[in-house]
């Protein structure tokens, strides 16, 4: 490993590790697993973190991506196969590990970028989830970015799970992004009584903004003309994709946020949620991946 590439850096109460290296930097903390920061080379950052950020043991932090894990927001608004594995009592949106620290497992660097692969430690998960499941994340950080988020079910009994790399992506200004391919896929939108619609035309943001998308394409693009560029988010064994952008209202509530901040990023979460829960047998496993690729673009119209 050429080790000036990543150093440890504790920020406030967490300790997270700087990566520099010729193809990227970028920012990952030990707590969650969740990457912070990433930007390529001569460009723009890619992925967004809050300037509000706080960075507290115990506390997930806005930005990045966090991982959403064995179960997706709302856990009493999954569907009961994934619920009737869940304790009853209140339980915290997103799932357990998202603010738990992981264990640094290996880490490797060559000309290409930095590889790191980290475990959430052993645990004796609250019953009635089983016990014998194991959650890892490898990510390659380069000129584009890899994660992958492996379920490992050891355990003597079916698992069901909802599960999201909850990615936060940086852009201009809102107004000037657009998001392409999910052109007549159906979609949930939360924000009217859950009902079932489709999009005629690229996606635009101009209001609060919270999708679930069902039966994905491999690839999602989000199209920024005034940084002339396009973020291309391709996904493997995701069925699902959660659109999100808070709007002004919803902005001024939010913990970790600037009021005007949701003018800079934009959600295109990889999952797999609602219908497209996973059911994993003794056994078997399922590794939810997505790879980041910037690229850069001639002049292009705004939405």
């Amino acid at each position: 490993m050429h080790q000036p590439y990543v150093s440890l850096r504790q920020i406030d109460e967490l300790v997270c590790l700087q990566i520099d290296h010729p193809k990227a930097r970028a920012l990952v903390a030990l707590q969650g697993a969740q990457l912070l920061e990433y930007t390529p080379a001569g460009a723009q950052p890619v992925i967004w973190l809050s300037e509000q950020a706080e960075f507290k043991r115990g506390q997930s932090i806005r930005g990045g991506i966090p991982i959403c894990w064995p179960w997706f927001g709302d856990a009493r608004k999954n569907p009961e196969t994934v619920q009737a594995m869940l304790p009853e009592g209140n339980l915290p949106a997103h799932g357990w590990v998202r603010s738990k620290p992981w264990l640094l497992d290996r880490i490797s660097s060559d000309d290409n970028g930095v590889h790191l692969k980290l475990c959430f430690p052993e645990t004796q998960w609250p019953a009635p989830f089983p016990q014998g499941v194991e959650l890892s994340v490898e990510m390659s950080i380069g000129e584009e970015l890899n994660i992958a988020l492996l379920t490992e079910n050891k355990s003597d009994q079916t698992l069901n799970i909802s599960q999201a790399l909850h990615s936060y992506f940086a852009v201009s200004d809102v107004i000037h992004a657009s998001i392409n391919n999910l052109i007549h896929v159906p979609f949930i939108d939360t924000l009217n009584d859950w009902n079932e619609n489709i999009d005629q035309a690229p996606i635009c943001i101009s209001g609060e903004t919270d999708r679930i998308y069902k039966n994905t394409p491999e690839m999602i693009c989000i199209v920024d003309s005034k940084w002339n560029r396009e973020i291309q988010i391709y996904s493997k064994d995701s069925q699902s994709a959660v659109v999100w952008n808070p709007w002004i209202e919803k902005a001024k509530r939010l913990s970790q946020f600037e009021s005007s901040a949701y003018k800079q990023m934009l959600c295109v979460e990889t999952a797999n949620v609602l219908n497209n829960c996973k059911e994993l047998p003794p056994g078997s496993g399922w590794v939810l991946q997505t790879n980041i690729a910037n690229h850069s673009t001639p002049p292009i119209a705004n939405c």
